[in-house]
């Protein structure tokens, strides 16, 4: 999700367990059988508390295994920009574990990446691996909705 605050800036959030400076867009999950749509607009609710309208769609990603590039993907993400029209900020689904927020301008994205992208803090077990792997797989997200963006 990139949430665009009325300041122009988009939002972005680290939870209590992540590594210092691991912020990232917030996303979510899509439950079994629900919409794409609906499941974007629940998601932000939870996450944020705000009210928010979608403007466009940004992109969407297939990730694959890297011993089998052509295998069926193993993972999607469907990126949005939606813009803020009412609300708190602020997570309504405390299970998220969302520690603080923070606003940067679009053109912060690919610094962000960057960040994310040369993390070397150990992994956690709850994570399933490294949070250099973990990093590696969020900052594609923060490009292709910089490169969505610029567009």
């Amino acid at each position: 999700m990139a949430v665009r605050r009325p300041s122009g800036k988009l939002l972005v959030a680290i939870k209590t367990f992540y590594p210092r400076g691991a912020y990232r867009l917030p996303t979510g999950g899509i439950h079994h059988g629900e919409r794409i749509y609906d499941a974007l607009l629940r998601e932000t609710q939870e996450e944020t508390g705000l009210d928010t309208v979608v403007r466009r769609f940004l992109a969407t990603i297939a990730y694959r295994g890297r011993s089998s590039p052509n295998s069926v993907p193993l993972f999607h993400t469907f990126a949005f920009l939606l813009d803020e029209v009412a609300g708190t900020l602020g997570a309504l689904d405390k299970s998220e574990q969302i520690e603080d927020w923070r606003e940067i301008a679009p053109a912060e994205l690919r610094t962000q990446a960057d960040l994310l992208d040369n993390l070397t803090t150990a992994g956690k077990k709850s994570i399933g691996g490294s949070w250099a792997d973990w990093g590696r797989f969020r900052a594609i997200a923060h490009r292709a909705v910089a490169d969505a963006l610029e567009a």
